[in-house]
């Protein structure tokens, strides 16, 4: 079974991963990527560590006017050149947790918005924290 989760942000909010890194590593969150990927240019398999674990996620970014269909109602004029970025992952929790800490990291101090799907619902930025932190606190 995939699951997706979406994150809608400015382009010029889009960072690299080097970016990520620094910012993971200020906010001791347990995820490295590989180096030197413009997220703003990138498809498909993402390589990431969680703690010492080598995974990753499906990372996609589309241009916002390709969900608008699918975000019928969301105010997108807050975002300049709004796109989403689309983590996409099987049955792997790791995968979730690197997914979740992602769309953290990408909404942190940003003006951002993460759906997810199959809840149906938008979340907030310490709310996609506060999953990342207990999916790791079980276990993983």
């Amino acid at each position: 079974m995939s699951m997706t989760l979406y994150v809608i942000l400015s382009l010029s909010d889009v960072p690299n991963t080097n970016d990520l890194n620094d910012l993971a590593k200020q906010l001791n969150t347990p995820v490295y990527y590989v180096k030197n990927v413009e997220l703003k240019n990138h498809t498909g398999f993402l390589p990431v560590k969680l703690k010492t674990e080598d995974s990753g996620v499906e990372t996609y970014i589309s241009s916002y006017s390709e969900f608008t269909d699918y975000f019928p109602n969301f105010d997108s004029s807050l975002y300049k050149k709004p796109v989403v970025i689309t983590f996409r992952w099987g049955g792997d929790l790791n995968e979730m947790a690197i997914a979740l800490n992602s769309a953290y990291l990408l909404g942190y101090e940003k003006q951002s918005a993460v759906f997810e799907p199959q809840s149906g619902i938008f979340l907030t930025n310490e709310q996609v924290k506060e999953g990342a932190v207990a999916l790791l606190g079980n276990g993983i």
